[in-house]
């Protein structure tokens, strides 16, 4: 009997996406507006962008990442563990003010999972993780002592009972989620999850809300830290992204105390083994941090939502199968039952002036394939209207 290899499939898929040009595309741009790629010699309108506040353009980030090369070079190469570059305490302390609470930069998200779950969890823990929660979250459970257990997609009446049976075996219950989650577009239902973690006192929570960090929430703290209660966020941690709509690089663990982050920070294995995040993007931290505390982010916030808000109405009024209607600015089109039929719809929308990401297996479940489209501030309401109009000519009303 010939074996095949599970990674087998992924590759197949991968070369279907790539025969359609929706997979492993590369910019062909010698300059970038946010708004616009070119991709096999036509210029798209980008759907595909995770800098949904389009602060990677923004002329403050953009000097302060000049002048640091400048100043700092272009990488300072040293293990934290035994150096730190200049500009990381202010930039954790910034960061520290906008979350309101202790923060530590991590070279990204996924770098930042993988540092704080196996020292946040003891031998004496068990996992919850919801069956949707983001890959390096589940990478991450797997280097814990803990036993792990699934709990379908957002369903609050299993976990309840789960947390209740586990509470008499196990020290700590983790809850482990996704703030926003980052294929379909749904927030968590974080109010809700913190009321039972305020009732369950062996129930802790942990998020990675790399997707709502910066575009939404007080000063861009993101739907986690805004939703919960106090209480709540004593047993709560919280990572984010600084790659996505932050606009720069990097990933932040957020903890409910001093303790906890220092103990991460001094023990979890990215912290001490891999490289720190270089010197310009760690002054673009800073810089985005600080605009992040004045008023003009709020400004982007508004433009955003009024544009996801847009595109809920054109999608709504031409029957696309969305499959959330939730106001983020992840929007998913379920429109295929496997990665040709996606790959397919995503080169159409090339061929009509359009790059948005065709999923499939495995980001999503392969009956649940279609289109992955993000919206940002760069986009304008013409853009949407017309993305809109191209992909009804090709998707049934659901």
């Amino acid at each position: 009997m010939t074996v095949v290899h599970p990674t087998q499939d992924v590759m197949d898929i991968l070369t279907i996406g790539e025969g359609f040009g929706v997979v492993h595309a590369a910019a062909q741009d010698d300059r970038l507006d946010g708004r616009i790629v070119t991709v096999d010699g036509r210029r798209l309108v980008n759907f595909g962008s995770c800098g949904y506040t389009g602060l990677e353009m923004h002329p403050a980030l953009k000097d302060a990442v000049a002048e640091a090369v400048q100043r700092y070079g272009t990488q300072f190469s040293t293990t934290r563990a035994f150096l730190s570059s200049p500009q990381y305490a202010d930039a954790e302390a910034a960061l520290s003010t906008l979350f309101g609470r202790p923060a530590a930069i991590s070279a990204s998200t996924s770098m930042g999972n993988l540092a704080a779950l196996p020292i946040l969890v003891g031998s004496g823990d068990v996992l919850l993780l919801d069956s949707q929660v983001h890959r390096s979250v589940r990478m991450a459970a797997r280097l814990t002592d803990a036993p792990a257990r699934a709990i379908p997609h957002s369903n609050l009446e299993v976990l309840e009972r789960r947390v209740r049976e586990l509470s008499a075996e196990y020290d700590k219950v983790w809850f482990l989620a996704d703030g926003l989650y980052s294929m379909f577009g749904d927030f968590s239902p974080v109010r809700e999850l913190g009321e039972l973690a305020e009732r369950y006192e062996k129930l802790w929570l942990y998020f990675d809300d790399a997707h709502s960090i910066s575009w939404t929430g007080r000063n861009g703290r993101g739907h986690v830290l805004e939703q919960l209660s106090p209480a709540a966020l004593e047993k709560t941690v919280v990572i984010g992204s600084l790659n996505k709509s932050f606009g720069v690089a990097g990933g932040v663990m957020t903890f409910p105390t001093d303790a906890l982050r220092h103990r991460v920070f001094s023990l979890g294995w990215p912290m001490i083994f891999s490289g720190p995040v270089p010197p310009p993007m760690l002054a673009g931290i800073l810089a985005s941090a600080r605009l992040h505390l004045s008023d003009e982010l709020a400004e982007r916030q508004s433009r955003l939502v009024e544009r996801i808000r847009l595109f809920n109405r054109e999608a709504a009024g031409r029957g696309l199968p969305l499959l959330h209607r939730s106001e983020t600015p992840i929007r998913y089109v379920s429109a295929a039952h496997n990665a040709e039929t996606a790959s397919i719809l995503g080169r159409r929308l090339q061929e009509a002036g359009y790059f948005v990401n065709a999923a499939s297996y495995p980001a999503v479940p392969s009956k649940r394939s279609g289109l992955r489209i993000t919206i940002t501030v760069h986009q304008t309401e013409a853009d949407i209207i017309g993305l809109v109009e191209a992909i009804a000519k090709w998707v049934p009303a659901g």
